[in-house]
């Protein structure tokens, strides 16, 4: 049950160039897609943990306005979480993986597709409450097991919850991540849903950048790539990955962001 980064066009482990502080075609030719935890948020112990400086916000909010709009979230977060940690921006994002889109000017698509069984849910309720150090979040379309204050329980959770999942929810499938599980419905990637935006103003015509640091960030990292844009991973290059650049660190990509807010 259990869905790995997209097969092809991976570099293997080696250094990749850092990305341009200002793309080429920047702004008018481009549109960026953010991840947010691991990417500009540095990751917290509990999802709700995390905190993020004014003047990146600031930084996001003018980019998006120098990209005509073309600036949007790619997060398994929900879209209340993205809201309220970018507060007061309310940008394009693709949540849970795109299983909540909302486009440009605030139409959305999605919002109940595939909501995890409650069978599902009160079985990894069960086991998580069995086990000390687990987290559950109870995300909606989808449902993630965190288990960053017990590293070792990794293998027994990925075993266990594929098993779950298999048993009570068919049509949802498994994505690892840092030190999370997460259940969401098949098909839902973030590659899908960043080629579900480019079809649209303000984002059609224009060469994608994706920034990622998880697996499941490869999907949007290749889906860039395949439309002739970018993929800039965030932290060490420790696995094989479709990314075409790289910053070493979310610090380093917030201060790339607020660089780039900066230019001319």
């Amino acid at each position: 049950m259990t869905i790995e980064a997209p097969a092809h066009q991976k570099t293997a482990f080696r250094s990749l160039p850092s990305p341009p502080r200002k793309p080429a075609g920047f702004p008018d030719g481009v549109a960026f897609f953010l991840d947010l935890d691991g990417t500009v948020l540095d990751l917290a112990a509990k999802p709700d943990g995390v905190s993020i400086p004014l003047e990146t916000v600031e930084a996001i909010g003018g980019i998006a306005d120098r990209l005509g709009g073309a600036m949007a979230v790619i997060s398994g977060r929900s879209l209340g979480d993205i809201d309220r940690i970018l507060a007061p921006l309310r940008l394009p994002a693709a949540a849970l993986h795109g299983a909540e889109l909302r486009r440009f000017g605030g139409g959305r698509a999605g919002g109940d597709r595939g909501v995890p069984p409650e069978r599902l849910t009160a079985a990894l309720g069960a086991f998580v409450d069995a086990r000390p150090g687990l987290a559950l979040e109870d995300k909606g379309a989808s449902i993630a097991v965190h288990y960053r204050a017990t590293p070792e329980r990794e293998t027994e959770v990925r075993s266990r919850v594929g098993d779950l999942v298999e048993r009570f929810a068919p049509d949802h499938e498994l994505q690892p991540g840092k030190m999370v599980v997460e259940v969401r419905p098949r098909g839902c990637n973030k590659g899908v849903a960043l080629r579900a935006l480019m079809q649209e103003p303000p984002f059609a015509g224009r060469l994608p950048w994706a920034f990622g640091d998880d697996l499941t960030d490869e999907f949007a990292l290749e889906a860039a790539i395949s439309l002739g844009g970018e993929g800039v991973l965030i932290g060490e290059v420790d696995r094989p990955t479709a990314a075409t650049s790289a910053l070493p660190s979310p610090a380093a990509m917030r201060g790339w962001l607020e660089a780039l807010a900066r230019r001319d």
